[in-house]
């Protein structure tokens, strides 16, 4: 390939330690490397990583630029080799994509003598107009900076937690057990999560949600449009900032507390139910007989909201409410 150079530094050193109620002869070995990929315009970067954290940011920088850092110690010299060997992640790059991947062998039973500590961390740097898209097991994922060109900006993780910092122009998370924090300086246009028992919270807002967990809490603000959020016992929280008429907003929760918080001056239409639970609300509208439901009498946007056993309060803004 021509019009590009791949540049790596590596640091591999070992000693031996003698530390009580360590093996004898425990080694630490550490692996630094640096790899730059040429970026054209939506560039996608995907990186499947196992159980390392990546840590990734945009720049205003030309390449992509990608540092494995890799240390364990406290196992024997031809263990921790091997250990080294199996997180050295693998680059596959083409113009139009470059893939990192870090699938290490079984190591139940390798370190079952003594004890051992471990980092593992891809730190990836891009150009703002690269498209990410990260898979990890149990490794965290942070991300920072501007992503305008990620429609959407992808991460997925099993039990590691997302952390997002920036912008971008719409994602999509997936996580069984991890907690996923977005703290956006611009309001995306689509934010699509499903989780097990993760929870997901948004702050700077989106056009659009759909949120799908079955126990993490839900907490969403700033929001622009209309919303789906369905969870069985995490407490829903939703704000907006503006809510057109056109717009609908639907929520189911089994065990889980709903609180609405709505634009001053909407009038909704739609309606409020619950089993057992109680509904509270402070916009115009009847309730049943029985107390159960809900009746908006509004022509603004439709609100549809049911719990099981627990309580739902819709409000507009500015007014407060446990």
């Amino acid at each position: 390939m021509t019009g590009w150079a791949v540049v790596r530094t590596t640091t591999l050193a070992a000693f031996v330690l003698i530390l009580l109620g360590a093996p004898l002869c425990a080694a630490e070995r550490n692996l630094l490397t640096t790899e730059r990929f040429p970026a054209i315009e939506g560039k996608r970067v995907v990186v499947d990583a196992g159980d390392l954290d990546v840590n990734i940011r945009s720049a205003d920088i030309v390449d992509i630029e990608v540092t494995t850092e890799l240390r364990i110690s406290g196992v024997g010299a031809a263990k921790a080799e091997k250990w080294i060997e199996d997180h050295t992640p693998t680059f596959s790059d083409a113009n139009d994509e470059l893939a990192i991947v870090i699938r290490p062998q079984e190591t139940v039973g390798v370190f079952s003598i003594g004890r051992f500590t471990s980092r593992a961390r891809l730190a990836i740097i891009v150009p703002m107009h690269v498209i990410p898209d990260i898979t990890t097991a149990g490794g965290a994922i942070v991300a920072r900076g501007d992503f305008a060109s990620a429609r959407p900006f992808r991460m997925r993780t099993l039990t590691g937690d997302i952390e997002f910092t920036g912008a971008a122009g719409s994602f999509d998370i997936r996580s069984s057990s991890g907690a996923t924090r977005l703290d956006l300086f611009r309001s995306a246009a689509l934010l699509f999560a499903r989780t097990a028992s993760g929870s997901v919270t948004l702050t700077g807002g989106a056009g659009e949600v759909a949120v799908d967990t079955a126990s993490g809490g839900v907490s969403l603000a700033g929001l622009s449009g209309s919303a789906r959020v369905a969870t069985s016992t995490g407490r829903v929280s939703l704000g907006w900032d503006r809510l057109d008429a056109d717009h609908e907003v639907t929520v189911r929760s089994s065990s889980g507390k709903v609180h609405v918080v709505l634009p001053g001056g909407v009038r909704p239409r739609g309606r409020l139910a619950t089993t057992t639970g109680s509904i509270e609300s402070d916009l115009p509208g009847t309730f049943s007989p029985q107390g159960d439901r809900y009746e908006f009498s509004g022509e603004g946007p439709v609100i549809d909201i049911e719990t099981a056993s627990t309580p739902i309060v819709v409000v507009a803004a500015g007014v407060l409410s446990n």
